[in-house]
């Protein structure tokens, strides 16, 4: 006897087709917790359809409903059709408060969760503060990826607490292997193709914006150098996630990078698929972010690779790293002093960094994998459901 399941329609933001290699870290989450939770989950996803991209497809037990994207409302008028064809117990908005405004008042009897991933579309520049809390208000379940994000949700909307629910992002650990269990040949194999071979490696993974911190980085490079000639910062990634276009910000690091030439190597863009080499290829990883982000997910990719990481006591990175036992949180009105002072920690103490890297894949293990964040999701939609 087959068991009834919950039915789920995910309705993607529409700014990246889904799955693709080339898509935000919104899309990276969906596509990674909803193949964790195939098998107990009716699973339809709707999403932007771009070229190469079928409108109706379906792999595994997930099922994809693709159309085009001219504008938010747009995009979810077209979407109604395949509501009313699926008939899905439960519809799950990805990050977009205002699609859960906007649905509530289509469907009035629709049960809808609403999915943040970060404060960029809570913000008064994404939506006005009355419309905010409108779809807050209107949605069943609000589900987000750190306490912080949760405080924060509270705090503009004055909802009741028990209406958000908390469910940590997590990682592939079948890619994000331990550094010292990795495929060394072809981690050194990406080190020879960029000139990196006998380079100590620090890195940093990311958008290439100011809120990042990385200038930070940079800043304090020449006093590493002395003691460590042998070290090289890696920058991958861009100042957009869809095209090549630099910032001033970004020739502004790439000025300053000219100052430590062969101490500084920027990569554009590296795929999800071989992210992982370079975590696995680092001494250290850093997120200095200078803004409260919600979680990162390259906190969690490192720590499973065995990679200290030294970030930002900011946000949801205090509910994922814990000081001086998985990585090092440092203080954002003391940034460069305490980003020195750790990593010169760490460089000079190898045993030091595999501890704390062995206590990282530890954390990882036990609450930070894709199939624990597919099962505490699942148990929100079989309580609703019941």
């Amino acid at each position: 006897m087959t068991l009834k399941k919950p039915k789920v329609l995910i309705i993607t933001p529409g700014s990246f087709p889904i799955p693709s290699p080339r898509s935000s870290s919104v899309e990276t989450v969906i596509d990674r917790v909803t193949n964790a939770l195939q098998e107990k989950v009716d699973l339809y996803i709707a999403g932007k359809k771009s070229r190469g991209f079928s409108r109706i497809e379906q792999d595994g037990n997930i099922h994809y409903y693709r159309c085009r994207f001219k504008n938010w409302r747009h995009y979810l008028l077209k979407i109604l059709p395949y509501i009313k064809e699926i008939n899905p117990d439960i519809i799950q908005v990805e990050n977009r408060p205002k699609y859960a405004g906007f649905l509530r008042k289509i469907l009035p009897h629709q049960k809808i969760f609403l999915s943040l991933h970060s404060t960029a579309f809570i913000s008064s520049s994404a939506i006005p503060k009355n419309e905010l809390i409108q779809s807050i208000h209107s949605a069943d379940k609000v589900i987000v990826n750190s306490h912080f994000l949760k405080e924060v949700v509270i705090q503009k909307t004055q909802c009741l607490s028990e209406k958000v629910a908390v469910n940590h992002l997590g990682v592939d650990i079948s890619q994000f292997t331990p550094k010292w269990d990795s495929d060394l040949m072809a981690n050194r194999e990406v080190l020879k193709r960029n000139d990196l071979e006998d380079k100590q490696i620090l890195l940093f993974v990311g958008r290439l914006r100011k809120m990042k911190g990385i200038h930070h980085l940079l800043n304090i490079l020449p006093s590493l150098i002395k003691k460590h000639p042998d070290l090289c910062l890696v920058i991958i990634g861009n100042a957009f996630y869809s095209n090549k276009r630099k910032t001033n910000y970004v020739l502004n690091l790439e000025k300053t990078a000219k100052q430590f030439p062969g101490h500084v190597k920027f990569i554009p863009f590296v795929p999800h698929s071989e992210i992982h080499r370079w975590f696995q290829s680092a001494s250290i990883v850093y997120v200095p972010s200078q803004a409260k982000e919600a979680f990162g997910l390259v906190n969690v990719e490192a720590m499973a690779c065995g990679v200290p990481v030294i970030a930002s006591r900011a946000g949801g990175m205090k509910e994922i790293i814990k000081h001086g036992n998985t990585g090092y949180l440092i203080d954002l009105n003391n940034i460069e002093p305490e980003l020195t002072h750790y990593t010169e920690k760490l460089l000079t103490n190898p045993g030091e960094q595999k501890e704390l890297g062995i206590n990282a894949i530890s954390s990882i293990n036990s609450h930070f994998t894709w199939e624990h964040c597919a099962n505490r999701l699942n148990e929100l939609y079989v309580d609703e459901w019941k």
